[in-house]
């Protein structure tokens, strides 16, 4: 989807930059997204409403005037598979994750008593056995390749699965993998021609030319305690599904079990949202064409129409003003046109390079 429309436009900056992408720097015209079958939508958000993105919707937007706004991430109860599916993608990129990924779901396996669901509890048990079976099956292959296993020879720390305290995520920062930055959680393999580098069990081979002999495996998790987190796990699983079957009965009539407590209360601005929207239909088609009119001129007064700042294009650059509340126009961003555009994997131009236009910040005027 939208990283293929990014390779094509953009492939030369992406070279240097594989992450490009979470950079928050490029915009791209609705146009040529939906040119690379990239659906597209829009939405008009008032004041005290909310608007959710699910994981891997990309999103931008703009403020009509002065605005004051807040986002918070939250996660939902299949979160473990979009952020398994986040922590791979995040290897691909060799960018590193805010936090272990492996961390978290062993810390959460050694906190059972508080899964309480269970879809939630499957979903761990996947995760866990996914993770594991991969684990075991790349320490078995290194080793029998010749890589030698020092676990008895050296003393790591233990995981600390307790709790997630910033001492270990420090020590999680020490041990990232050279080739994809993965946080080398369980074991890692590093080489004697080096004191600081190490890789995790996939990427071992681009660590360095040293022959195997030279490289050997530092293991944090072993295979019995990996094994004995699965099958507590399995067991917590079979408890709570054991459970439910028996209260099958409450489960199937939620609004009644739940008609017996106190309704809570409307949270401010709900009556006011809905009146504004009971006769409006949003419409979820991708948008069909490019605007060109500025849609903030609709929104502001008519004698405040003729002080609104125009864009104007140049032969190199992009200047965007920003309108203040004194009537005076100041510079706000540069944004630079990609010449990249036109790079695409045949040599053919796609699109108009004024379509991709790349934020820098600079200081105002």
């Amino acid at each position: 989807g939208l990283e293929k429309v990014f390779k094509n436009y953009l492939s030369m900056k992406m070279r240097e930059e594989p992450d490009l992408l979470h950079h928050i720097t490029t915009m791209f015209s609705p146009r040529l997204l939906q040119q690379g079958d990239v659906p597209v939508y829009k939405i008009l958000q008032h004041a005290g409403e909310f608007v959710v993105t699910f994981p891997r919707a990309f999103h931008g937007g703009f403020s009509l005037g002065p605005n004051c706004g807040e986002a918070v991430n939250f996660a939902t109860h299949d979160w473990i598979h979009h952020g398994a599916d986040a922590s791979e993608r995040y290897r691909s990129f060799a960018r590193p994750a805010v936090f272990s990924h492996d961390r978290l779901t062993f810390t959460m396996a050694n906190h059972l008593g508080e899964q309480k669901t269970l879809s939630t509890c499957k979903l761990l048990v996947a995760e866990l056995e996914r993770v594991i079976e991969e684990e075991l099956r790349l320490r078995t292959k290194l080793i029998s390749s010749g890589v030698r296993d020092v676990s008895g020879e050296i003393k790591l720390p233990n995981n600390r699965l307790d709790q997630l305290d910033e001492q270990s995520a420090d020590y999680d920062d020490k041990r990232l993998c050279h080739a994809c930055k993965h946080v080398c959680f369980f074991s890692s393999v590093a080489c004697e021609c080096s004191q600081s580098k190490v890789s995790c069990l996939r990427h071992s081979h681009y660590m360095c030319r040293c022959p195997t002999e030279r490289k050997y495996i530092m293991i944090w998790s072993s295979e019995r305690e990996m094994l004995t987190t699965l099958e507590r796990g399995k067991r917590h699983f079979k408890k709570l599904e054991e459970s439910e079957s028996v209260n099958t009965d409450v489960e199937s009539n939620p609004v009644e079990a739940e008609s017996s407590g106190e309704m809570p209360q409307l949270a401010p601005g709900v009556l006011e949202d809905w009146q504004r929207h009971k006769d409006h239909e949003i419409d979820l088609k991708p948008i069909d064409s490019v605007e060109t009119d500025i849609a903030i001129k609709n929104e502001v007064p008519s004698e405040a129409k003729d002080s609104l700042p125009e864009v104007k294009v140049e032969s190199s650059q992009i200047n965007l003003h920003q309108f203040v509340s004194s009537g005076e126009l100041q510079p706000n961003f540069l944004a630079h046109k990609s010449k990249e555009c036109s790079d695409t994997e045949d040599g053919t131009s796609s699109g108009s390079d004024s379509d991709v236009i790349v934020i820098e910040p600079t200081r105002s005027m």
